[in-house]
């Protein structure tokens, strides 16, 4: 009996490695050569893994969305639904990632590039936007849900650029929209 295949745990180790330049340096400095040297292995063992940044990327999100996911879900005890998805989102913790915070901001600058990513972007907002008319116990209209996803998709972008000046108001900020929605 042969050694268990490592090709999964390589995946993995790869994607992180793409998660780390892309988060510092764009999708267009997220070469191959670049994710190799990041991962500690050649850009040929990247290509076996990934045929293309476009496949990287597309497992990336994948990935995003699933530890999302599962953010929100270890929150959803602490209070409200809605509360544990901005907290999942934006709150800066220990079981925050910041590196997933930024590859969201690239994610979305190379949807504006790519259509086939575009399009699953979309797709992704139009899932979002039910989530939280679902989690607000369907209080907040189309209208409503669109404002809190840009409340975080705006903080994730400004967060990006400019982490020190901003770093902490977001979550907060987002507890007090949730609270002026829910007043109106």
């Amino acid at each position: 009996m042969g050694r268990p295949s490592n090709r999964e745990e390589r995946r993995r180790q790869i994607l992180a490695a793409f998660a780390h330049v892309l988060a510092d340096h764009g999708f267009a400095g997220a070469t191959v050569a670049a994710i190799a040297q990041e991962a500690g292995v050649t850009a040929g063992l990247v290509h076996y893994h990934f045929e293309s940044k476009a496949e990287l990327l597309e497992a990336l999100v994948a990935e995003l969305v699933r530890g999302f996911r599962e953010r929100v879900h270890d929150r959803e005890g602490e209070g409200d639904a809605l509360g544990a998805y901005g907290d999942a989102a934006l709150a800066l913790d220990e079981r925050s990632d910041r590196t997933a915070a930024r590859c969201w901001v690239g994610v979305f600058a190379e949807a504006l590039r790519d259509p086939a990513l575009f399009r699953r972007v979309r797709r992704l907002i139009d899932t979002e936007l039910v989530a939280i008319q679902r989690r607000s116990g369907d209080r907040y209209d189309a209208q409503e849900a669109g404002a809190v996803l840009a409340f975080v998709v705006g903080s994730l972008v400004v967060g990006a650029f400019a982490p020190q000046k901003t770093a902490g108001f977001a979550a907060p900020g987002l507890r007090a929209l949730l609270a002026g929605l829910d007043a109106a």
